[in-house]
């Protein structure tokens, strides 16, 4: 063998050397790099970099005495965005099953709204027919009309309860974004109710098995009890909650059947 080939393979067993203690020490570095920063983000930047480094054990059990703190941060953020981050950082973990039910629930409002983002029913209608019953007609010679107006850009459900222990739904509409529909019902004591957004899904779920919802800019609220005899009273909603008396309900309220 020539001098010539014994330096090259000499040259290159100390390259091969040189290499192989510097991915060491480097790999030693940037893990005490991580350990120094303590994040999440640094332990799941390194774990990708060295998969099946000495130190992989090491890191992830440091990253998971971080998962309660990172989820909660990641919880409050509530976009996609941030389930992704977390189920990337911890596939398999305390908060995977509930970060995936979160996420998936995100895919799920995203392709409703592209799907349902602009249905709209027509006016007058009743969406909830099947679950409510029919509208109570007022069949007395003392009645009330109940005259609702939709906010300008939003769609509404307005649903008339009985102001007793029952709340029982005495009726309900939909009505269009800046139109107006007429209850015409007994003399009696009611408590009125708003669900306002844009987009109609007709199969999204609410409560106690009732279908049909709103995919963008939902709001509920709601008006106190109120006494009526031989009147006409009207309920004008705006989005613009603080220029009127109306208060916040919930999608409980406004759908519990009891």
């Amino acid at each position: 063998m020539s001098g010539t080939k014994i330096i090259a393979i000499v040259a290159g067993a100390l390259l091969a050397i040189f290499l192989l203690l510097n991915f060491v020490f480097t790999e030693t570095l940037e893990y005490y790099e991580a350990v120094w920063d303590n994040t999440v983000p640094a332990y799941v930047s390194f774990r990708d970099r060295y998969p099946e480094g000495k130190y992989i054990n090491e890191t992830n059990k440091r990253k998971s005495l971080l998962e309660d703190d990172y989820f909660a941060q990641k919880r409050k953020k509530d976009d996609l965005r941030a389930y992704e981050e977390f189920l990337h950082a911890f596939p398999a973990d305390k908060y995977t099953a509930e970060a995936t039910r979160l996420r998936d629930s995100l895919l799920q409002i995203q392709s409703d709204i592209e799907k349902y983002g602009n249905n709209s029913l027509s006016n007058g209608e009743f969406p909830y027919q099947a679950f409510f019953g029919e509208n109570a007609k007022s069949n007395k010679k003392f009645n009330t009309d109940v005259v609702v107006v939709a906010p300008v850009a939003f769609d509404m459900i307005a649903v008339i309860k009985e102001n007793d222990e029952n709340g029982k739904v005495v009726a309900h509409a939909y009505v269009a974004a800046d139109s107006t529909y007429t209850f015409n019902i007994d003399n009696g004591k009611y408590q009125m109710f708003f669900y306002i957004g844009n987009g109609w899904n007709p199969n999204k779920q609410m409560e106690d098995g009732v279908l049909g919802g709103f995919v963008r800019n939902e709001t509920y609220s709601k008006d106190d009890p109120v006494s009526l005899a031989n009147e006409v009273i009207t309920y004008r909603l705006s989005m613009r909650q603080r220029k009127n008396s109306y208060k916040s309900s919930s999608r409980f309220e406004v759908f519990h059947r009891k």
